[in-house]
């Protein structure tokens, strides 16, 4: 009778196990992960290696490169996987940051709504997918120019970033390309840094 017992318990233990599974498979089938918009991907995400090169009025130089780009899909603090990557950065002016860049399609902020933030504190670097005039703890969307010339370049689709974080990182005002980055940006002492050479490979 004993054994008869445990092995009944042993298929009531198999089956609910099986069931548990069942459920946990038919679920994860039903959530589609959250992808990063290639609308902000052309504007943030870049593979290791690409540089920027800027100059501010003085003629003093910065240039930043991509160290280290990691691609992953996550189980996020939500109820869906979601994209993101996490960018490493070198510039000659400043220190080195890492940038968040994660799929959050949050429809109280914006549609696909996804941010590139510097760490240690965080502060808002880019959004998109929004109306002008939005606005994202310290960073305002301002507008977008058909396109921008910088040392007889010619940039297109340039939107414009106004922020008023105090992070050591960031900056008063930005201007990014799509397919290039960040094309020109001032600091908080006022002086305007402009991309004078590039060159940019992306992951997708």
């Amino acid at each position: 009778m004993r054994i008869k017992n445990l092995t009944f318990r042993y298929l009531l233990l198999a089956i609910i196990y099986l069931l548990l599974n069942g459920a946990d498979c038919s679920k994860s089938k039903n959530e589609p992960t959250c992808y990063i918009p290639d609308e902000f991907k052309s504007y943030g995400v870049f593979n290791e290696g690409s540089y920027w090169v800027y100059h501010d009025q003085f003629n003093n130089s910065d240039t930043v490169t991509v160290k280290s780009n990691i691609h992953s899909i996550i189980d996020g603090p939500y109820s869906y996987p979601m994209e993101r990557y996490e960018i490493t950065t070198i510039s000659t002016m400043r220190d080195e940051s890492r940038y968040i860049a994660q799929c959050l399609d949050n429809p109280l902020m914006c549609t696909s709504f996804s941010i590139l933030e510097t760490l240690n504190p965080a502060a808002i670097q880019f959004f998109c997918c929004c109306d002008e005039g939005t606005r994202y703890e310290n960073l305002q969307y301002i507008s977008q120019l058909d396109s921008m010339v910088i040392h007889d370049e010619t940039y297109y689709y340039v939107r414009i970033f106004e922020s008023d974080s105090v992070n050591v990182h960031s900056l008063s005002k930005l201007y990014y390309a799509e397919n290039i980055g960040l094309i020109q940006y001032e600091d908080y002492e006022s002086n305007s840094w402009k991309l004078t050479k590039h060159s940019v490979s992306k992951p997708y």
